[in-house]
């Protein structure tokens, strides 16, 4: 009923002023010219709220599906494909305020491929690595004492050696940002392998005799927050008098 009104007060008005142009009555021209530049003001915020609403509802059921399916595939034990899934879904998702981004798509993708009622394909979208070049950033150091430290601010990795102040030279990063490798100088070339986020094997090759010089794992080390520091913390002695 409320449409019905609205569209015949948004057609009714402007063409009842266009009408009253023809008339002599300046006053029935001012009122219905008016009217007609409201109820367009009306029109247009009943539009607006109808496809806000339409928007909410469309987001909320591709959100309700995908929780869903979460959570029941995680129950059934399927957290290894829940998680690739998700990564892929991350990586593909580019939310925007000019459009929807695909994402009532990318949910039914990303729902029947948690299900495995679509085979994730190896090296597809889908496929996610768990790790990009912000895993690698922070400090690292092995049991036996060689450390570095890595930096992602920017565009390009910067590697470190603290007790030298050196910068590392020719730094690359595998696709799948696995495999980070980098020159010390003229002498060794470092491969550096991820096991998980916290753990790398490393390599250095001694380039003068093309011969392993030194093979390790590193261990990313973490400041603890504050959060954690609280727990322990303990007020400072009394001073002495």
């Amino acid at each position: 009923m409320t449409r019905v009104v609205l569209i015949v007060l948004a057609v009714g008005l402007p063409l009842g002023w266009l009408l009253s142009e023809f008339s002599s009555k300046r006053a029935l021209r001012i009122v219905l010219g008016i009217l007609a530049l409201l109820s367009s003001f009306a029109v247009a915020c009943f539009v607006g709220m109808l496809v806000e609403l339409n928007y909410n509802a469309w987001y909320g059921s591709a959100t309700k599906e995908l929780l869903t399916t979460t959570i029941g595939q995680i129950e059934d034990g399927n957290l290894q494909r829940v998680l690739t899934v998700l990564r892929g879904l991350n990586a593909q998702y580019r939310p925007a305020r000019e459009h929807r981004a695909d994402f009532r798509e990318l949910v039914d993708d990303a729902t029947a491929r948690m299900r495995g009622d679509v085979v994730i394909g190896r090296g597809s979208a889908w496929d996610a690595s768990p790790f990009d070049r912000t895993t690698w950033g922070g400090y690292w150091e092995s049991d036996s004492g060689f450390w570095v430290v890595i930096k992602t601010d920017g565009d390009a990795l910067r590697v470190m050696r603290p007790a030298r102040i050196d910068v590392m030279k020719s730094v690359s990063i595998s696709g799948n940002a696995r495999t980070l490798k980098f020159r010390e100088g003229e002498d060794f070339l470092h491969t550096l392998i991820l096991k998980n986020k916290y753990e790398a094997t490393h390599e250095s090759l001694d380039l003068g005799t093309q011969s392993v010089w030194r093979s390790d794992t590193l261990h990313r080390l973490a400041r603890a927050t504050p959060q954690q520091k609280e727990l322990t913390e303990q007020p400072d002695p009394p001073a002495k008098p």
